[in-house]
């Protein structure tokens, strides 16, 4: 398809920023989602599994990244949980801090499979 799993990580990165997005975000978002030709519940996986556990700290410090996170630093990164994600203690974890690792991304997570929604039909 048209979009990696490293297209999906950068563009699942934007959601632990520390700004605001609007509805243009939501749709690029949802646009790289949709190229990568993934299933939602495999992308759920992603964004719980593989980008929350390395970002989810963002949102929790007085001055977070704003304008974006090294790309090379985040595809080692979610490229280490996605080599995770198969160990029951990992999903454990990610079970465990679901609620603070997606606590600010969660209702623009949902815009964007809005938008992921409207994209597939």
């Amino acid at each position: 398809m048209g979009a990696s799993r490293e297209d999906v990580w950068l563009a699942l990165s934007a959601l632990w920023l520390d700004n605001q997005l609007n509805e243009h975000d939501h749709r690029h978002i949802a646009g790289v989602l949709h190229a990568s030709g993934l299933p939602a519940d495999e992308l759920r996986a992603i964004y719980l599994e593989e980008v929350a556990p390395l970002l989810w700290t963002n949102h929790w410090v007085a001055a977070g990244a704003w304008e974006g996170f090294d790309p090379a630093w985040l595809s080692a990164g979610c490229r280490r949980f996605q080599a995770l994600r198969g160990r029951r203690w990992h999903r454990w974890r990610c079970r465990l801090l679901r609620r603070p690792m997606t606590y600010a991304a969660e209702p623009e997570w949902r815009q964007v499979m809005a938008r992921l929604a409207e994209l597939r039909g």
